[in-house]
């Protein structure tokens, strides 16, 4: 695979798209829509409706999520096209619609991917390898989702969480044996012009939702239905696999919800779902919270302020996000048209030629074509902004200060130099397990002016640590993984301020120290020992605290178990006055 290797994006060479004076998104239009039908053949049904919300008066109890469920239903039912569905809903509702002016088609997934790759902050727990396969047809750029599992399976005795089972019985299916309902956006993004597909949870109701039977979409399609997409309306001049219906109800934009579950001891802030809901200009949102899947009546919340705030505040990163995606797409152009774009974990984005079948039937590729010279959306310049070497990597441009420059000849000079420019969970991995040691450290840092805390609370420090509790996002069908970084620089953070600072709070304090020993799938066994031993050499301990803390060992586990243990946020209950 080396050998295919045409470029590497370096995050830090990312820079603000240059055409772009204001990162926002603009001009959005509701294109197109439809529902997977549960059939034996590929089926969808246009256009389709998104589960009505339909939420009880009282607290409910739920069972956990169990059984078979879609992290991609689009690849798992049509592996043959994902993308085609997304299509031929696009031209049975706007037939004369021109694709070739169009820069990038795309599911709302990968553009959620690049943007965590350029800071995991803004999507957290999205931030995990991915493939996203890219093929430019004239100066349109596909971008498909490419999943190692597209579906996966929830065992009896396996816990994630209440999600499926919360949306089962939250909302009421308007599209008889519907497995989920699909839409299609277009927007402008920083220059770009979007086409963008995703999932919606649910609706809820308007005035300005018409009746099924006076949707004059539906009238057209009546000769569709379950059969193959051979009528004139249709996008299809020929037969294609994919069963089209016509059923459902046209739903206005501003009623599309998204739905999250959360057990009441996190809370989930506005900032961990608005890269989700600003890609697809979701504006209503039900955060569900539960107590051992008792859920309380929730709430649906208007968060478009708040989504456009989101907007407002991260600018330069979105200015990143869209030079980011014309690099991908001037890069795929530049060779031969198709490419497959890869992380695997650090800093680097790697682009590999790709072999792959089109991604689209025949057939589709004529909507490309224009009047009297098929070509001339072929040879588009390779020289559109955002364009780059084949290795992007400036690093080695770059003057590096010395560490001792920077911070002396101090005790752990060079450890405090690798720790700050690397995250300070590194001091967990490089120091002797040896609390006299961290005091020396801890008064170096001090000394150096270097400011670990930036202002943080113990209750700010255990927010972030909690970041590192993986999750499941019902939307997506997948596992939503814990950003462990965060959470072990936090630890460092919380050992800190044990040593350094007057602890006022003791029960907050050991609620945090609990969170650490309690997640050995986050926390390993150095950063576990240090940071109690900091606690029960700087905080009273009461015997009921000790008899706690003592059921979890933070001492080095045999191999592999360490890995093995498990603890989902329902098991662990702090006894205190105090959630998080």
């Amino acid at each position: 695979m080396a050998s295919n290797t045409i470029a590497e994006i370096n995050r830090c060479d990312i820079e603000d798209s240059s055409t772009c004076t204001t990162a926002s998104i603009t001009n959005v239009r509701h294109l197109a829509s439809y529902n997977w039908i549960e059939r034996p053949t590929p089926t969808i049904a246009v256009p389709g409706s998104p589960p009505l919300w339909s939420s009880p008066k009282t607290s409910k109890q739920l069972q956990k999520d169990s059984g078979l469920y879609y992290i991609n239903q689009n690849e798992a039912r049509y592996p043959e096209s994902p993308l085609e569905p997304l299509f031929q809903a696009l031209y049975l509702t706007h037939p004369a619609f021109d694709i070739r002016f169009m820069d990038v088609v795309s599911d709302r997934n990968n553009i959620r991917k690049l943007l965590a790759f350029i800071n995991s902050d803004l999507d957290p727990g999205n931030l995990e390898p991915f493939t996203i396969a890219v093929e430019v047809i004239g100066t349109t750029a596909l971008f498909r989702r490419d999943e190692a599992a597209v579906t996966r399976f929830i065992a009896p005795n396996e816990f994630r969480g209440f999600g499926h089972k919360f949306e089962e019985e939250y909302t009421v299916n308007q599209v008889n044996n519907s497995t989920g309902h699909h839409r299609i956006i277009a927007y402008q993004f920083c220059g770009l012009e979007l086409v963008v597909r995703y999932e919606a949870d649910g609706f809820v109701t308007t005035d300005q939702i018409g009746k099924p039977q006076d949707d004059p979409l539906l009238a057209s399609m009546r000769g569709l239905s379950l059969s193959p997409a051979t009528d004139a309306s249709s996008v299809n001049p020929v037969q294609s696999k994919l069963l089209i219906m016509g059923e459902g109800r046209l739903v206005p934009p501003e009623s599309i919800l998204e739905i999250k579950t959360r057990a009441i001891s996190r809370h989930l802030p506005i900032q961990d779902v608005a890269a989700q809901l600003w890609v697809s200009q979701t504006s209503k949102l039900v955060r569900a919270y539960h107590y051992r899947g008792k859920f309380e009546v929730p709430q649906v919340e208007d968060v478009e302020t708040q989504v456009k705030r989101w907007e407002e505040l991260n600018q330069n990163d979105l200015k990143r996000l869209a030079s980011l995606i014309k690099t991908i797409s001037n890069l795929a152009r530049q060779y031969g048209g198709k490419v497959t774009v890869r992380y695997e974990g650090g800093s680097k984005l790697s682009l590999y030629r790709s072999d792959k079948a089109d991604m689209l039937p025949r057939f589709l590729y004529s909507k490309w074509e224009e009047r009297g010279n098929p070509q001339a959306r072929m040879t588009a310049s390779t020289q559109k902004e955002g364009v780059v070497p084949d290795t992007v990597d400036r690093s080695q441009e770059k003057t590096v200060e010395t560490t001792r420059a920077r911070y002396g000849d101090g005790p752990y000079s060079e450890m405090i130099s690798y720790g700050v420019d690397n995250g300070f969970r590194q001091f967990f991995r490089r120091m002797p397990m040896d609390l006299s040691q961290y005091h020396l450290l801890c008064n170096t840092l001090d000394s150096l002016a270097i400011d670990v805390t930036e202002g943080r609370t113990i209750r700010d420090i255990m927010h972030d640590m909690r970041k590192g509790k993986g999750d499941w996002d019902p939307e997506e069908r997948s596992e939503i993984r814990g950003s462990k970084n965060i959470a072990r620089d936090s630890a460092f953070r919380l050992l800190y301020v044990l040593i350094q600072s007057h602890v006022v709070d003791t029960n907050m304090a050991y609620n945090a120290v609990l969170f650490v020993v309690s997640h050995p799938r986050i926390f390993r066994s150095r950063t576990r020992k240090m940071v109690r031993e900091a606690f029960e050499e700087n905080c009273p301990v009461s015997g009921k605290q000790r008899a706690v803390l003592d059921k979890w060992s933070v001492e080095e586990l045999p191999i592999g178990s360490e890995e093995e243990a498990t603890t989902e946020s329902e098991d662990i209950f702090f006894d205190s006055d105090y959630s998080f």
